[in-house]
């Protein structure tokens, strides 16, 4: 075939016998045959360059051209009157209505539409990862993990993303397919709908009813076995119209379901809004409200399906990642069933790089799930080379409490061979039962307490105190005890209050100046864990089952990541590294040395003078010893003695250590279509509400000092005593409101009897009116 310039062709089309038979009304049987037609192909337009069909336009005579025109219609009409219940703008019906809602969570439910859902979700959350900063030195870190909110930045991604509708571009599932139609609708503002459903077939056009060509065909295509666009029309001839055919009650169910999972209380008017806001599209009320009812109703179901096939998931990782530690805890009911208690992973890739590559750092910290099932994510995270997370452990319970805690630790300890924690460093916020399971399980670990939990404290009681953060961070930051006890005296010159709270709070067991030696870690902070639970906020709003495997799925992805950014670095030592070292020249060529014998140097910088010992690797201003990386006092006597910084920076950071930590990876996981069968696990069933957690104690109504005085309509001798306990008007004392006394109201009261006013009859004149 020719292209552009023109040339002969030929397309299949019926021939004119059976044309004749579709006429008559009667059926296509198997022994219909097709006829080539030649054809002729045109030149093809500029404009119309992207109209990329694949079958070219026929030359048939009139008659069959009509023909066939008209059985495309009718196929088209009837497509359309069962993919549309009821035409936009007609009133739908309650048996629409109702049997929309209850095709949801019902066993008529598409089962691997429910799978294509949980597997898109999860690799949308896969393809926004980004990888976590490197945690700087000595940085106030932000006030939140979760200054934005997610949803947000998730629906401005949305709006940014690329044209996926290419010709040729390959989606994994027809489902797919249709979320990246959805999302050109959205971004572009365009009406579209459906125009073509099939099991291996999907076809979308443009929703204004007119001359505009605007269309895109997908189908499956058997020997990639993928989804693949085969037909684009391009451009649109219609101007948008503020409506879009796809965003019904099904559609807008997904766009908030991960909302509704964290505040199912979001109302229909708040969606109409956040829809006219986020998209310039025009919904219904009715809309809607029918969408927020189908997301609850998949909800639920979800929640259920998704406990309920917790141990086929637990047997599926133990079979692809042998080694790995996985527990997962249950407790009876009064149904003899299994009810969700608590759920532990610690894959065997990640703790055997941890334990081989890292320093012996874990910051320990828990977040909220943001789902209806509500519970808690308790999470343990190292630090790489390079000075980034590195998580390795994760769990699901249904509170923060010292129970969890302790078997939270119990678990690390047996994985990781802590034994009883010594030279070991522990990183948490200051809860009271994480503190408590520590001191039990690990009592030779260094817990370092966040002190950024601690400022967050203080300006509760200090708010006016503007120098208070910069105070406290500077005493926390104090690498030896002469600068610390200045530090301290600054703080108490500042303000005696806030030096007495302080000082109650123990600062030596935050501040760099008592640490141990040998971590070669100065965090005062928990930034780390806070920067993963930021990278897993979406995951957190999904069903336990999706969250897991987001956070797995994510774990790979850094993994990968980082071992490409590591493999193709050549310097000796880390980014995080070279970056110190180019800030400490600044200061080391300022320094002035005095050598002294066996690698003995007395070094001024200004007016003070610091002992450099490059022998043993010390510095008395003890930045050195606590972080592995020269301080700028040691780097300056090295400049002057012609040696090589980077001889002297702890292994910990080298290149080689860092390739070493990614080397290898989580084994793949397969789909829950392997391991979610009815009757091959005993099921599970999803916890109930959990319990208030410690310093969580539900507040007491305080008693006023000068309680109300009583009307003289209110019962004297009704109290708190309560007759019948529900709202109603059984049982309550009736007083009446004249005389104040019980059993009757002020219609019937006897005492101030209710007064008869006679009126005259009135004239009406003959025309109706009064006279």
């Amino acid at each position: 075939m020719e292209d552009e310039k023109g040339g002969d062709g030929q397309v299949s089309v019926l021939s004119s016998a059976t044309m004749e038979k579709i006429d008559s009304g009667g059926k296509i049987d198997s022994e219909a045959k097709l006829i080539d037609v030649p054809v002729a192909m045109t030149t093809i337009d500029e404009d119309e360059a992207t109209q990329e069909w694949s079958i070219p336009v026929t030359h048939l005579s009139e008659e069959e051209g009509e023909r066939l025109a008209a059985v495309q219609a009718e196929k088209e009409d009837d497509d359309e009157e069962e993919y549309w219940e009821y035409e936009p703008g007609e009133k739908p019906s309650k048996a629409n209505k109702k049997s929309e809602i209850d095709a949801i969570g019902s066993d008529e439910e598409d089962e691997e539409e429910l799978e294509d859902r949980y597997e898109y979700e999860i690799e949308q959350s896969v393809a926004e990862f980004e990888d976590e900063e490197v945690i700087r030195r000595n940085t106030i870190p932000d006030s939140s993990d979760e200054d934005e909110d997610y949803f947000d930045v998730r629906n401005r991604k949305r709006q940014r993303s690329e044209d996926k509708l290419e010709v040729g571009t390959a989606f994994w599932s027809g489902f797919e397919f249709k979320e990246a139609v959805l999302d050109y609708a959205l971004t572009k503002g365009r009406n579209i709908e459906q125009s073509r459903w099939d099991k291996t077939k999907l076809s979308f056009k443009c929703g204004i009813r007119g001359k505009c060509k605007w269309r895109v065909y997908c189908a499956f295509d058997q020997p990639t076995q993928k989804w693949l666009v085969k037909t684009r029309y391009k451009y649109h001839s219609c101007t948008p119209n503020g409506k879009c055919r796809l965003l019904r009650s099904p559609v807008i169910a997904r766009l908030f379901l991960d909302k509704l999972r964290e505040d199912n209380g979001l109302m229909p008017e708040k969606i109409q809004e956040q829809i006219k806001e986020t998209w310039k599209f025009i919904a219904s009320r009715n809309q809607c409200q029918r969408g927020r009812t189908l997301a609850l109703k998949m909800l639920e179901k979800e929640y259920a399906d998704q406990f309920a096939h917790l141990r086929g998931y637990v047997r599926e990782i133990e079979k692809t990642n042998p080694g790995s530690s996985v527990v997962l805890e249950t407790v009876g009911n009064a149904a003899k069933e299994d009810v969700f208690d608590r759920f532990y992973v610690c894959f065997e890739k990640l703790k055997s790089s941890w334990r081989g590559t890292c320093r012996k750092i874990i910051g320990l910290d828990g977040t909220f799930l943001k789902t209806e099932v509500k519970g808690i994510l308790l999470t343990a995270v190292g630090h790489d080379g390079n000075n980034q997370i590195f998580p390795f452990a994760w769990a699901v319970v249904q509170a923060e409490s010292t129970d969890t805690w302790l078997w939270f630790i119990k678990r690390l300890k047996y994985d990781l061979s802590l034994g009883d924690g010594s030279n070991y460093v522990l990183l948490s916020d200051s809860s009271k039962g994480l503190i408590s399971a520590i001191q039990s399980e690990l009592p030779n670990a260094e817990h370092r307490r966040c002190v950024k939990h601690i400022v967050e404290n203080l300006k509760k009681k200090h708010k006016n105190k503007s120098f208070l953060k910069p105070r406290v961070w500077n005493l926390a930051w104090s690498y030896n005890k002469t600068q610390f006890k200045e530090e301290l005296a600054k703080l108490q010159d500042y303000s005696m209050s806030l030096y007495d709270d302080v000082m109650k709070r123990e600062p030596k067991t935050w501040s760099l100046a008592y640490y141990k030696l040998g971590s070669f870690c100065d965090d005062v902070d928990n930034n780390a864990t806070e920067s993963f639970n930021a990278t897993i906020t979406g995951a957190r709003a999904k069903a336990i089952v999706p969250m897991l495997e987001t956070i797995r799925r994510q774990a790979m992805v850094r993994i990968a990541k980082r071992r490409k950014k590591s493999e193709r670095r050549e310097e000796k030592f880390t980014k995080y590294v070279v970056e110190i070292l180019k800030a400490e020249k600044e200061d080391a060529d300022k320094c002035i040395t005095t050598p002294c014998t066996h690698g003995v140097f007395e070094v001024r910088l200004g007016t003070s003078g610091y002992n450099v010992n490059t022998s043993r690797k010390t510095c008395t201003c003890g930045k050195w010893q606590i972080t592995g990386i020269p301080c700028e006092h040691a780097y300056g006597a090295m400049i002057d003695a012609g040696l090589d910084v980077e001889d002297y920076v702890s292994d910990f950071f080298s290149t080689s250590i860092w390739r070493m930590t990614y080397s290898e990876s989580i084994s793949t996981v397969r789909g829950p279509r392997f391991w979610m069968k009815k009757g091959k696990y005993r099921l599970v069933v999803e916890p109930p509400e959990p319990t208030l957690g410690e310093g969580e104690k539900k507040k007491k109504k305080k008693k006023k000092k000068f309680p109300r005085k009583k009307g003289k309509n209110e019962s004297p001798t009704k109290k708190n005593k309560k007759v019948v306990e529900t709202i109603g008007r059984m049982g309550r004392i009736m007083h009446c409101s004249k005389c104040g006394e019980a059993d009757h109201n002020a219609a019937t009261c006897k005492i101030h009897p209710k007064k008869k006013i006679k009126t005259e009859p009135k004239d009406i004149g003959s025309s109706g009116a009064e006279v």
